[in-house]
């Protein structure tokens, strides 16, 4: 029992008592004789003032940057260059700053960060990483940005452009491999590579070669489909309708172990 209720029932009867022995009062004035000594009572001791707790340190606003210029974005996250060496993003070095649109936060992200040409912006359902695809050819240059910890998550490093998928913490890539009997490009034939985002290290999921070649399609669950296309000769990559594609899978589950 609190000592305010404890106090209040050792006082009510005695309150009670000196009323009912006095000759006149009435049932008004004996109401007040009690309330005027429990509160005179719980007077004498102290009690303890409520204190709010402290609100938490706001952090910086998109308003606070007003040297930011537009990288590039998605749905979900737009990425500022600041502090740069240049007003033209597709040509510059800085630092970045990511936003979360829909939380309307301000990531400020550690190091400098060289831009040279278009930037396409990617996240991972978990909200854990950012990707900046930059480039001018169909072979880019990928910096990937943790969320978590504000800073590049692992070294840079080269995609093809097709299709890149987050998994866990792992991003599922075709990568930037060329074989010079292909009649496009450079000779783009890219495998399947996944790198860990935590540790940097790579896995080949499927290696190109003289006659074959890869592409990410989905991800299911832990399942990987993916694009295999294959010649039975080399000079066959000159004719399209000699080149086969068919379906295959992979089990994510087996990267790490």
């Amino acid at each position: 029992m609190k000592k305010g209720s404890l106090l209040l029932s050792i006082l009510l009867p005695s309150a009670i008592l000196v009323a009912c022995t006095a000759n006149s009062p009435s049932p008004t004035n004996d109401a007040s004789l009690i309330a005027t000594t429990v509160a005179a009572t719980l007077s004498a001791y102290p009690t303890a003032t409520f204190q709010p707790a402290a609100p938490a340190a706001a952090g910086p606003s998109l308003a606070d940057f007003t040297d930011k210029v537009l990288v590039g974005e998605d749905d979900a996250y737009a990425v500022y260059l600041i502090n740069s060496n240049g007003a033209d993003p597709m040509n510059a070095t800085g630092a970045i700053i990511v936003y979360a649109k829909a939380a309307k936060l301000v990531y400020p992200v550690t190091g400098s960060f060289i831009f040279g040409g278009a930037t396409i912006v990617s996240h991972d359902p978990a909200g854990k990483y950012v990707l900046l695809s930059n480039g001018t050819s169909t072979t880019r240059k990928t910096t990937v940005v943790s969320l978590t910890d504000l800073k590049q998550a692992v070294k840079d490093f080269c995609i093809s452009s097709g299709t890149s998928l987050f998994w866990n913490d792992f991003l599922i890539f075709d990568n930037c491999e060329t074989f010079s009997n292909r009649p496009w490009g450079a000779g783009e034939a890219p495998g399947i590579t996944a790198i860990d985002l935590k540790t940097g290290l790579t896995t080949d999921i499927a290696k190109s070669d003289l006659t074959h070649q890869y592409a990410v399609k989905t991800i299911t669950a832990n399942t990987l489909q993916y694009a295999e296309t294959s010649v039975k000769s080399e000079t066959d990559w000159q004719d399209p309708n000699s080149q086969a594609t068919t379906l295959q899978s992979y089990d994510l589950s087996a990267l790490g172990k």
